[in-house]
């Protein structure tokens, strides 16, 4: 279960914290003392405590403690039923490309952009950005080098629509695709750049080995390839591990 995306395991953490206090409820176990808020705080400690069992990051213990307040939140004050499908459909056209691949959305920030600028070589060149997010990047590298040729793909099809719309001015060196990107041959591209997340890397990299030619560039922001030093790292303002990490085939 481990290997399952982090929502699908934080939705099983709360799933068996309410199976097992509903089972203690029943047999009557519950020590009178603990009641009302109680009840709440001790649903979100067991689903913290699965969690961990499971495989969560930290980050993930305010949504399993919250989520029991948001349920009583909405019992006592019932939303619209439009409510639902409206926001289900609203994630699933932000988020849906995340959510199986475990990359959230990041965006890069204007500094990464300038860095990517400075790692291009001087003669016309085919870059990829896999995970294009809203489009930062290519939208800056096509203004800034017309000579070369931009591609990004992005799984979520709201957030795809975005990054097209923003590089729309530039869509003679410049294209974003909806899909997967392991779907992307990868050979024909002289720099890949790739914002993901720890989860995919072991599988980015395996793909670029096959994948890319001798001389081109893997370039990461922030998530390193466990057991793959990288050639240069550049250190990027804002968290203290923001940096590129530069591997050269």
């Amino acid at each position: 279960m481990r290997s399952w995306p982090p929502l699908f395991r934080a939705c099983l953490a709360q799933a068996v914290a309410f199976g097992f206090l509903a089972l203690v409820l029943r047999a009557g176990l519950m020590p009178r003392a603990i009641h009302g808020t109680g009840v709440l705080v001790l649903l979100g400690t067991l689903a913290v405590g699965t969690g961990r069992g499971l495989g969560l990051s930290p980050r993930w213990f305010p949504f399993l403690l919250g989520f029991p307040w948001v349920v009583l939140l909405l019992v006592r004050h019932p939303a619209p039923g439009w409510v639902w499908p409206v926001a289900l459909v609203l994630l699933l056209v932000v988020y849906g490309g995340g959510i199986l691949t475990r990359v959230p959305l990041y965006n890069s920030n204007r500094a990464a952009w300038e860095a990517l600028l400075a790692l291009l070589p001087p003669y016309p060149v085919r870059f990829a950005d896999l995970g294009a997010g809203l489009g930062g990047p290519l939208a800056f590298l096509a203004r800034e080098r017309p000579d070369s040729r931009f591609r990004g793909v992005e799984a979520s099809p709201l957030t795809c629509l975005a990054a097209w719309l923003r590089t729309l001015p530039r869509r003679g060196n410049c294209r974003i695709r909806w899909g997967s990107l392991w779907r992307e041959d990868l050979s024909g591209y002289d720099v890949v750049y790739a914002f993901l997340s720890p989860a995919p890397m072991p599988a980015l990299w395996a793909k670029a080995v096959r994948e890319m030619r001798p001389g081109s560039l893997l370039v990461s922001n922030t998530f390193t390839v466990p057991g793959q030093e990288p050639l240069r790292r550049i250190p990027l303002p804002g968290r203290k591990d923001a940096c590129l990490l530069v591997w050269k085939f």
